[in-house]
């Protein structure tokens, strides 16, 4: 069959896949009672929200990046002891490396979607030649990272000309282009892994470790932003260092290193090889043969991918089941903890969701980070603990409500239990807690390292514990009531995207306010300042549970 069937086949599996990512009633969910028009329409632009997000993060990347290129050429002062060279080719470097990383980071929570569709298999039956059905496998994966590698195909060249001319525009599709290969081919190669080694494994303490230890290193990527930041200026003193130095065996493995080898392509249509002020007879060669050997493997990625995306409908996300135990027994528990527990082990074989409780966690590990390296003598320092542990509890509340996603696959393991609303809620609250209370945790073991005040510290994190909950209750009690208002199951809570955002917002409101008020009155006294958090926290925890618990969560 031609290309352009291949693409009417993969038009109708695309729409199947859209349906399954966010109803997925093939694993048990139930559909909501609407037409299968309207069902259809939902899906797919939830979908396209999705893409949206993403494509949004990396046009502004890319249009910030552009605009500090600009400015350096406007004004050659800014950071002048480096060169405009080398400054452009260094913001280029962390433009693309953003660009893998969100693109990957993308395609790990794509793949086990894909596979979980079963999409796939239902090609594998119908009158198709082999290279049809490879066609409409790889149209179906490229269709998952459309618009945001179209926005960096797109908008970096033109982002890139209005900085630096049309030429050197031209001079960054290249980098662009081996930039998505890289990124779509590492995605797949790390979503087959994901699938034989992590979603399909067996519980236990040891395959547990493995599971979130795999995951942790994923999302890795999400947090490339803040280092590239954190890092930038130390960078930037080291290719001034290098400019000074010229010509060195340093700047030659610089040239060879991707993407800097790309990145620097630009900047040298745009200023000359002389801009650069590290450029040697030697570094040319290392870095027409670094260019070389990039784009050969892009080539071969190419290849590879047009051929491998079909080998995925072959995967299964169930792993090998093993010989069943000579005994076992059963540990019963509160509903509550069960709940939490269902949770975090449906989380740690499910990037996407995982990615909700990591990165409340994660981050607050990097803020505390940059508070132990922040110096003592620093007034902001103190500070910048303070503030990361009030991070972590905007965001445990800002993703609380996606948890009800996670529903939408344990619906097809508890339906038959005697689940009632009220243990549901409580265990997304235990969940929220443990995520703000981890987070804050390690805040506080770095901070008491650097600054040894426990008891300020510790009580700041006591006196906005009530606060997490009260928004927890707020934000899932108003879930609650419009699920009983519209007649939905609560596996569908989720599926209207803006109004789960809608109730983040007054949660967000009650974590925020208590440590405003603690910054307002500590300057009377610390004591006064936690004490006064803590009575408004406790406040805001009881109008939580009026909300969460006055109707439809009995």
């Amino acid at each position: 069959m031609s290309w352009r069937e291949a693409v009417r086949i993969s038009n109708v599996a695309f729409t199947e896949l859209s349906l399954q990512a966010v109803f997925a009633f093939r694993q048990g969910n139930v559909l909501p009672a609407d037409r299968a028009k309207d069902l259809v329409a939902r899906s797919r632009r939830r979908v396209v929200q999705s893409k949206v997000v993403i494509s949004a993060v990396l046009a502004l990347v890319t249009l910030g990046a552009a605009a500090f290129i600009r400015q350096k050429s406007l004004n050659p002062e800014i950071l002048s002891a480096v060169p405009s060279g080398l400054f452009q080719s260094a913001i280029l470097t962390g433009l693309l490396s953003l660009d893998i990383a969100l693109l990957w980071w993308t395609g790990v929570q794509m793949v086990p979607t894909l596979i979980s569709s079963g999409v796939l298999p239902t090609l594998e039956p119908l009158p198709l030649d082999a290279r049809t059905v490879r066609r409409v496998a790889t149209l179906l994966y490229l269709r998952l990272f459309d618009l945001p590698a179209l926005t960096v195909l797109i908008l970096t060249p033109a982002a890139v000309g209005l900085a630096l001319g049309p030429l050197a525009g031209a001079a960054v599709v290249p980098g662009a282009v081996v930039a998505v290969v890289f990124a779509l081919a590492l995605s797949l190669l790390t979503g087959r892994f994901f699938l034989h080694r992590v979603q399909g494994s067996r519980g236990g303490g040891g395959r547990s470790f493995v599971r979130w230890a795999y995951l942790v290193l994923w999302l890795v990527p999400a947090f490339g932003m803040f280092a590239f930041i954190t890092a930038a200026p130390a960078f930037l003193r080291a290719l001034a260092a290098m400019a000074v130095q010229g010509p060195s065996p340093a700047s030659t493995l610089l040239a060879a290193a991707f993407p800097f080898s790309f990145a620097v392509l630009p900047a040298i249509v745009a200023g000359g090889v002389g801009s650069t002020s590290i450029f040697s007879s030697t570094t040319v060669l290392a870095l027409v043969g670094a260019l070389a050997v990039y784009g050969a493997l892009a080539s071969w990625a190419v290849v590879w991918l047009t051929s491998s995306v079909r080998s995925l409908l072959f995967l299964s996300d169930r792993g090998r089941v093993d010989a069943l135990p000579a005994s076992a027994s059963v540990r019963p528990s509160g509903v509550a903890w069960a709940v939490l527990v269902k949770d975090m082990r449906i989380a740690s074989r499910t990037p996407g969701y995982a990615f909700l409780v990591l990165l409340p966690i994660l981050d607050a590990a990097a803020l505390g980070l940059l508070t132990y390296a922040t110096p003592t003598s620093n007034p902001v320092a103190a500070s910048l603990a303070l503030g990361a542990v009030t991070t972590a509890a905007l965001l445990a509340t800002f993703f609380g409500p996606a948890f009800f996603a996670i529903e939408v696959v344990a619906y097809s393991y508890g339906r038959s239990l005697p689940l009632s609303n009220r243990s549901i809620l409580f265990g997304k609250v235990a969940l929220i807690s443990f995520m703000y209370l981890l987070g804050a945790s390690l805040i506080l073991g770095l901070a008491l390292l650097r600054f040894f005040e426990p008891l300020t510290f510790a009580g700041f994190i006591l006196a906005e514990l009530p606060a997490v909950i009260g928004a927890a209750f707020l934000e899932l009690g108003l879930l609650f009531r419009w699920a009983e208002r519209r007649g939905l199951a609560i596996t569908n809570l989720y599926t209207g995207a803006w109004f789960a955002l809608a109730v983040s917002i007054p949660g967000l409101a009650m974590v925020g306010l208590p440590p405003l008020l603690f910054e307002v009155t500590q300057s009377v006294g610390v004591a006064v300042g936690l004490a006064v958090m803590a009575v408004v926290a406790a406040l805001e925890l009881g109008v939580g549970s009026v909300v969460a618990f006055g109707r439809g969560a009995s």
